[in-house]
């Protein structure tokens, strides 16, 4: 588990923030930023992004071949949007917290 670490950098925090919302995390990964709290946050954000993308997946597949489990995979859908806010919370205090069940994924260094 990382260390906790507070940024307290505005455009730090943005970028954060921006790292929780879809696609928008493109915008923090693409400006290539220095600061290891961005990318702490933008690793949570593509790890939540991409989650998001295969529960999705899972719900189409599943709807169509079995309705009932289907429609439990749209229950858990909310996850990723849950973990999105506890980021944003995590941003807007400055702290480098791991997001519940995926935020051990690291896929950007």
């Amino acid at each position: 588990m990382p260390e906790e670490k507070k940024s307290n950098s505005e455009n730090d925090k943005l970028m954060g923030i921006l790292a929780y919302l879809g696609v928008l995390v493109l915008v923090p990964l693409l400006t290539g930023s220095k600061s290891k709290f961005v990318r702490y946050h933008t690793n949570q954000g593509l790890v939540n992004l991409l989650f998001a993308v295969a529960l999705y997946a899972a719900s189409i597949v599943l709807t169509i071949s079995l309705p009932l489990v289907g429609l439990l995979v749209w229950v858990v859908y909310f996850a990723p949007t849950i973990f999105a806010i506890l980021g944003i919370i995590n941003v807007v205090n400055g702290e480098q917290k791991p997001l519940p069940v995926i935020g051990g994924i690291t896929l950007l260094k």
